[in-house]
């Protein structure tokens, strides 16, 4: 495997989550709709293998911040 350069990185603060779509189709994938404060809001579409890669980050994320959270 060869070496690529670095892509670049676009940077958008999001304000808000406004719509998440799932197909019941396992062949696709889900939309992520992400409002921003900008003149454009962002919308990724996320095939299968990509959208189970976010839900195992967002997983071991939500596991690892819970280690910070005090015990109730």
């Amino acid at each position: 495997m060869t070496d690529m350069p670095e892509k670049p990185v676009v940077e958008i603060p999001v304000v808000s989550v406004s719509k998440i779509t799932v197909s019941g189709d396992p062949k696709e994938g889900a939309l992520v709709k992400f409002e921003t404060e900008a003149d454009a809001d962002v919308e990724l579409i996320l095939p299968p293998a990509a959208l189970a890669q976010l839900e195992a980050l967002l997983a071991r994320a939500a596991k690892e911040q819970a280690k910070h959270q005090p015990r109730q």
